[in-house]
């Protein structure tokens, strides 16, 4: 069934919410047997959505979590209290996708039909509560179907704007497009005069003492709060202070801020993510490192490198494989143009090497270092996939 979903992927992103509202209603409205947390913003979508899940399934929530994108396989963006879909049950979910498209005579996209199928699985196994990462945006993206009391908005910044708009403003507006009338809005990383245009919401509060994770960074302790608000509020009196620290502590989304034995994986492929790396680093007093870097061509890549500078002793720029990687070449020029040195040969393994500029990258990476490596044992047996092309 894998056949079906790559075919989805030339198809690119559908502006709309009829394909998803005439395919689940064929499907009997799977995303209306679960209570869902919607999760929208820039950057910090992913890590806010796992930290959350985490806490309401140490709650005794039983909890889906669907996020987007996939580092290694499409199976990792659907888990439920923590496992990943089995292949099994996603080729019966993809079977019965396929089979409603038909009848209804419609071509969903590749991440309509991952968005359907992970409101399926949900269903299957009666989750009570869901905590979906939009897509793109917020006001057309896929998950938005899905009902949902609370929504949060983790930050704010410039991507995606050939879809969703050249302003700040502009993609706000887009990303709260997400709220239901009458829906909780809970706003993270938010500056003062972004917050002030947004409609009545709870603002995710300092905790102290600081709220440890499993990822380094002061981001994703403000991102690891965001998501604590947001339990507090969904949980109301059952929320519990010592098993919400607990579990966070233990919490380490895969490929952002994480730090291995020789390693350091971010994908970090825009320039306000590179500027978060880069004050993570800075924070933890790490000395420049030698950088693995791979980007894409519709990324800014100048504003990235240029933002890493201080912490890359070395670069050793790659290409990956997408048919919309930068060459090592053009890497090569721009940082040139930035006085970064730059190195094709990489034979240092013997202290930290940064692995970032894109999540193709850390991805690539992350599916060979795997067997080695514990923290990454969740990717071990996953088979790679391709993410949308024309989405990230």
């Amino acid at each position: 069934m894998f056949e079906y979903l790559l075919s989805r992927i030339p198809l690119g992103f559908s502006k709309g919410l009829r394909n998803m509202k005439i395919l689940c209603n064929a499907l009997g409205n799977p995303q209306k047997s679960f209570e869902s947390i919607h999760i929208a913003g820039t950057n910090g979508k992913g890590s806010t959505a796992f930290y959350l899940a985490s806490i309401l399934q140490a709650h005794g929530i039983s909890t889906g979590l669907f996020t987007s994108p996939h580092l290694v396989s499409v199976r990792e963006r659907f888990r439920i209290n923590g496992k990943i879909i089995s292949q099994s049950e996603l080729n019966s979910l993809l079977l019965q996708i396929e089979n409603a498209a038909k009848i209804v005579n419609i071509e969903p996209s590749y991440f309509e039909t991952l968005t359907v199928a992970a409101f399926l699985w949900f269903k299957e196994n009666k989750v009570q509560a869901a905590v979906l990462e939009a897509g793109l945006g917020g006001r057309l993206d896929s998950t938005k179907i899905a009902k949902g009391k609370i929504a949060a908005i983790t930050s704010i910044g410039l991507d995606h704007t050939d879809q969703l708009g050249n302003t700040k403003e502009k993609i706000l507006k887009e990303k709260l497009g997400i709220l239901k009338k009458g829906a909780t809005l809970v706003l993270g990383n938010l500056p003062k005069e972004l917050s002030t245009k947004c409609p009545p919401h709870i603002k995710a509060k300092k905790i102290t003492p600081t709220l440890q994770v499993g990822n380094f960074g002061k981001i994703y302790a403000n991102n690891a709060e965001l998501a604590w608000t947001v339990a507090k509020k969904f949980l109301d009196i059952a929320f519990n202070k010592t098993i919400a620290r607990t579990v966070l502590k233990n919490a380490a989304w895969p490929g952002r801020m994480q730090m291995l034995k020789n390693f350091i994986l971010d994908g970090a492929h825009n320039p306000e993510a590179a500027k978060i790396l880069a004050k993570c680093l800075k924070e933890k007093n790490i000395p420049p490192l030698p950088c693995v870097f791979a980007s894409l061509t519709d990324k800014d890549t100048k504003e990235v490198l240029k933002a890493l500078k201080p912490h890359i002793s070395v670069c050793h720029p790659m290409r990956i494989e997408n048919p919309r990687a930068r060459s090592e070449e053009d890497i090569s020029k721009i940082c040139e143009e930035l006085k970064i040195k730059t190195e094709r040969k990489i034979c240092n393994f013997k202290k930290p090497i940064l692995i970032t500029g894109s999540l193709y990258l850390v991805g690539k990476f992350i599916s060979e270092l795997s067997g080695k490596y514990s923290e990454l044992k969740e990717f071990r047996g996953l088979d790679d996939f391709p993410n949308e092309e024309k989405l990230i």
